[in-house]
């Protein structure tokens, strides 16, 4: 029996994706949807390009317009959760110790 041809569905994607996610062999899923290994490899490729693409910065969630630009509640929250995990020093070499006189 010949594969399927052409682009895969929406529903082919969704599926594609969800048993990527759980760890299901990609030949395996190619022979459930009985299309080529192939465009199986190209979407999971495409759906790791986009997840890479899609995440936050703060810098993206300010608000801007028309010269003017605040900041919004979740660009706060962004830049408040790296700050914290960024509590060591960038260069500890800098760091002094004050003396106590005695």
């Amino acid at each position: 029996m010949a594969s399927k041809r052409g682009p895969l569905s929406k529903a082919e994607v969704f599926y594609v994706e969800q048993h990527v996610k759980m760890g299901k062999d990609i030949n395996e899923i190619a022979t459930d949807l009985d299309r080529p290994a192939k465009s199986i490899e190209k979407c999971v490729a495409k759906a790791q390009k986009e997840n890479q693409v899609s995440q936050l910065s703060a810098g993206d969630q300010f608000a801007k317009k028309r010269g003017a630009v605040v900041m919004t509640q979740n660009a706060s929250t962004l830049g408040d959760a790296r700050r914290k995990s960024a509590s060591v020093p960038r260069n500890s070499n800098c760091v002094t110790k004050i003396k106590k006189d005695e």
